[in-house]
C-alpha cells in the first residue's frame, strides 16, 4: 500500500514538474509608468533560458518562455524591471524613471517639445521645411527649395517629420484606445486585455472625429466581436 501511494505522488510530481518545463509563448505591452507612452526596442531577456528579444516601435514583445520562469525588461533610462512567469497569460509591462539620490529637480520635456527642439536644431542649419518644400519656395527661393531637396540635413529631417507624423498620430490613437478607458466601457477580464487591445486597436485616421462616446460604442462592439470569436 505504502508503495503504491509513494508510486503515486512521485507521477504527479513528474507530470507536474513537466507542465511546469512546457514552452509557452508570451505576448505583452511595455508603458512608461504614469503615462500611456509606449516603449520601444525594450530588452526582454529570459532567466532560464537565456532566450532575449525586443520590443518593436509600438511596445509589443513576444517571447518563448516557461511557467517559473523570470524575465528581465531592460531600457536606457529606465529601472530594470523583472517579472516572475506563474500563469500563462499576456502581460502589462510598465516601467519607471529611476529617482535620482542627488538633490537634482529634473523635469522632464514633453513629446512635443522635444520634437520641436529637434526641428529647430535643422532650420539653423538652413532647412525649413522639414525636407518637404512647397512649390512657390521653387519660384521666390530656389536656393532654399535645392537644398530642401538635396541637403543632407534636409533628408534627415525629411525622415524625421514622417517619424513625428506617426508617432503623434499613434499617441492620438492611445488618447482614444487605452487600458484606462476599455476597463471603463467593458468588464474585461486581464488575461484578455493584451490580446484585445493587440487586435482591435484603430488605425489613426479612424479616431480623428470620435468623442469619449464614441471611443466608448467602438470598444463595446468591438468586445462583443471578440468573445463570439473566442467562443
Amino acid at each position: 500500500m505504502l508503495k503504491q501511494l509513494f508510486l503515486i505522488i512521485l507521477l504527479l510530481f513528474l507530470s507536474s514538474l513537466t507542465f511546469a518545463q512546457e514552452k509557452i509563448t508570451l505576448k505583452g505591452l511595455i508603458f512608461k509608468r504614469g503615462s500611456s507612452q509606449r516603449l520601444s526596442n525594450v530588452s526582454i531577456k529570459s532567466k532560464a533560458s537565456n532566450t532575449l528579444t525586443y520590443s518593436d516601435e509600438w511596445g509589443n514583445f513576444s517571447i518563448l518562455t516557461t511557467l517559473g520562469d523570470t524575465l528581465v525588461f531592460q531600457k536606457d533610462g529606465l529601472q530594470d524591471f523583472e517579472k516572475v512567469i506563474i500563469q500563462p497569460q499576456n502581460l502589462i509591462i510598465y516601467m519607471a524613471v529611476p529617482l535620482l539620490l542627488e538633490e537634482v529637480v529634473v523635469k522632464e520635456k514633453s513629446k512635443k517639445l522635444e520634437q520641436k527642439e529637434i526641428l529647430d536644431g535643422f532650420r539653423s542649419k538652413g532647412v525649413f521645411y522639414n525636407g518637404n518644400p512647397p512649390l512657390l519656395v521653387y519660384i521666390f527661393s530656389p536656393l532654399t527649395a535645392l537644398n530642401e531637396l538635396l541637403g543632407k540635413d534636409a533628408n534627415n529631417a525629411k525622415r524625421f517629420g514622417n517619424y513625428i507624423e506617426r508617432e503623434n498620430a499613434e499617441s492620438n490613437v492611445d488618447a482614444h484606445f487605452n487600458i484606462q478607458i476599455i476597463k471603463t466601457s467593458v468588464a474585461i477580464k486581464d488575461t484578455e486585455l493584451v490580446e484585445f487591445m493587440y487586435l482591435y486597436r484603430p488605425k489613426p485616421e479612424e479616431v480623428i472625429y470620435r468623442n469619449t462616446y464614441d471611443d466608448m460604442n467602438y470598444i463595446k462592439k468591438s468586445y462583443q466581436a471578440y468573445l463570439a470569436k473566442k467562443n
